[in-house]
């Protein structure tokens, strides 16, 4: 593999990293946002990859042109000092509740499925999370190198595990009994398109500045776009083979990976992880960013403080925080991003 398009390929897998998390792999965040509305979720996945294809690559062109690293940066380039003031602080507010979630899920995970502790696994997740954000956005990529193809695997074994045992019209038919709404299902995929986008902003943006050649960005953002497009199908239609069973429980692909054999339930449990971990590592260090992490020292400190804020309020629970955050914060995002769609000054071509 050429240098390019190893560069996109880490950039694309930085990309996934960022977007998935607990609920992803758990699979209640797709079946709330994708799967409940049946067969429809397939073509509403399309308009979600055309998203996540145009609107990451604009923002990792703005980190390579404009050379800004941070949503701070970026908003005070576009909207002036009055607006970004404002934009900071929901920002921020998004970016800390992803991360108290992100804890919140891994000492679930512990405690739920290794038969461990709600703090030790919040803690060792936190541990591990500091010292790759220390590493700055190199440690990122790297990390997410290793983690999203085994997500991917993961993912993609279990849709085909459930096509070879249970054939396709198994989940198109439970598909068509979910019925949905086409017009539902669209602002759905847009609100969780707009809600990722807008979070792994400041993850895409440094690596922009980093990175710099667009075309190894564009097609970073379509690798990325297409990895998460075809997991999101994979596991709509793993979801709909196993409809309803799977939906009895909290972790409805936890139900699936019982009949895959006691290696892959194992092998769940370490998925379900990795993803909580990516998605903490890159909100962790888009907070820091945005809070002027500008010396090794001050970024040690900053890290440290928002991980033992975030550890103080995951004590309310994981269900609770995604309940009640995650589509007040699509929204929030859906607005940001029409921001950047019609900003004030000029955006850069390429």
């Amino acid at each position: 593999m050429r240098r390019t398009e190893w560069w996109a390929f880490q950039v694309g897998c930085a990309y996934i990293g960022t977007v998935v998390g607990a609920g992803f792999a758990s699979g209640q965040e797709v079946f709330q946002f994708f799967a409940r509305y049946g067969n429809w979720a397939y073509l509403t996945i399309l308009l979600s990859f055309i998203l996540f294809a145009g609107m990451g690559y604009r923002l990792m062109q703005l980190g390579a042109v404009w050379g800004v690293r941070s949503y701070h940066e970026l908003n005070e380039r576009l909207f002036g000092p009055g607006l970004t003031a404002l934009l900071d602080a929901l920002i921020l507010t998004m970016l800390f509740g992803v991360t108290v979630a992100m804890i919140a899920g891994s000492g679930a995970l512990f405690k739920e499925r290794l038969g461990g502790s709600f703090q030790t696994g919040a803690l060792v997740t936190m541990g591990i999370a500091f010292l790759t954000v220390l590493w700055g956005i190199r440690g990122i990529l790297r990390a997410n190198t290793l983690i999203v193809p085994a997500m991917c695997v993961f993912v993609l074994y279990a849709a085909w595990h459930a096509w070879h045992t249970h054939g396709w019209q198994t989940a198109w038919h439970n598909g068509q009994a979910l019925g949905g709404s086409g017009f539902a299902t669209v602002v759905s995929a847009m609100l969780y398109a707009a809600f990722n986008i807008g979070l792994s902003a400041g993850v895409l943006l440094p690596l922009g500045a980093d990175v710099r050649d667009l075309r190894t960005l564009r097609f970073g953002a379509l690798f990325g776009a297409l990895g998460l497009a075809g997991m999101l199908a994979a596991v709509t239609f793993t979801l709909h083979t196993y409809f309803p069973r799977a939906l009895g429980y909290d972790l409805p692909m936890a139900y699936v990976a019982e009949h895959l054999g006691a290696l892959l339930r194992w092998g769940f449990v370490f998925v379900l992880w990795a993803e909580v971990y990516s998605t903490l590592v890159g909100d962790l260090y888009a907070l820091t960013a945005q809070l002027g992490a500008s010396s090794p020292l001050r970024h040690a400190v900053i890290t440290a403080v928002v991980l033992v804020l975030a550890y103080l309020v995951s004590q309310v629970g994981f269900s609770a925080v995604v309940q009640y955050a995650y589509t007040a914060f699509g929204w929030i995002s859906a607005g940001l991003i029409l921001l950047l769609l019609w900003p004030r000054e000029k955006l850069p071509r390429g």
